[in-house]
């Protein structure tokens, strides 16, 4: 039953949601009635409506020595998990900060194909770093038409700055000359040839492999910072 399906969703055990619906349809009712209704046996019943009575789901009254159960009317509900949702929220800035001070593993983000490594470049404009460091591969060039040209554009438009190293050839000695336009400073190495860039930006390393068309996210201070000195000694011995 959908309904059901809806009760349990909220937290309610699968006989506490046929309990509830049974006690919905009965009115006051006695455990037995509901019991009946809801095609649960009477001591289970017995004691799954005390638990919902505890929950306040179920109103108990004792009429002449016979306990009388009645349901909480859907809208009162309604506005309880409100109340809850509310309060939840109230306190998620909270909790999150919980999460992240415990999280020991970097997060991990994996892109397929030609579209899935637009995604990561457009992540490191989307991160707003103060700057790039970038590894950075002539491949680029044959898997793309003008986006090499519009990303840069898209940095400059942020004001992210970029650091470059690059291969030796026509390609980038042309950007290496354009540096100043491109908000970027450029090192050239001869044979210089591999197949993949690597940016480092924030706490994120990025990974894209044109040879076979993925792409890779990890978020990870120490991982970060690492690659990030790395790179740095390269830099200073170009």
């Amino acid at each position: 039953m959908i309904n059901e399906l809806i009760l349990t969703n909220l937290g309610l055990s699968p006989n506490e949601a046929k309990i509830y619906l049974a006690a919905l349809e009965s009115g006051s009712a006695s455990a037995q009635r509901i019991a009946q209704k809801a095609r649960i046996k009477r001591t289970t019943a017995y004691s799954v409506l005390e638990v919902m009575v505890k929950k306040d789901f179920i109103l108990k009254t004792d009429k002449e020595g016979k306990a009388k159960y009645l349901a909480r009317n859907p809208k009162d509900l309604a506005e309880r998990f409100k109340t809850y949702q509310k309060s939840f929220e109230n306190v998620l800035p909270e909790l999150e900060a919980i999460h992240n001070e415990n999280q020991v593993k970097p997060k991990i983000l994996f892109f397929e194909d030609t579209e899935g490594i637009l995604k990561v470049y457009e992540d490191t404009l989307k991160e707003k770093p103060d700057e790039i460091l970038e590894f950075n591969t002539s491949e680029i060039f044959k898997a793309f038409d003008t986006f090499p040209l519009d990303y840069v554009e898209e940095r400059k438009k942020k004001n992210i700055r970029a650091l470059r190293i690059g291969p030796d050839d026509e390609k980038y000695r042309h950007h290496a000359k354009m540096d100043k336009e491109e908000l970027s400073e450029t090192k050239l190495i001869k044979n210089f040839d591999i197949p993949i860039e690597i940016n480092i930006y924030n706490n994120k390393v990025a990974f894209m492999s044109y040879a076979d068309k993925i792409g890779l996210i990890i978020e990870s201070e120490p991982i970060a910072k690492s690659m990030k000195k790395i790179y740095e000694l390269l830099w200073s011995k170009i």
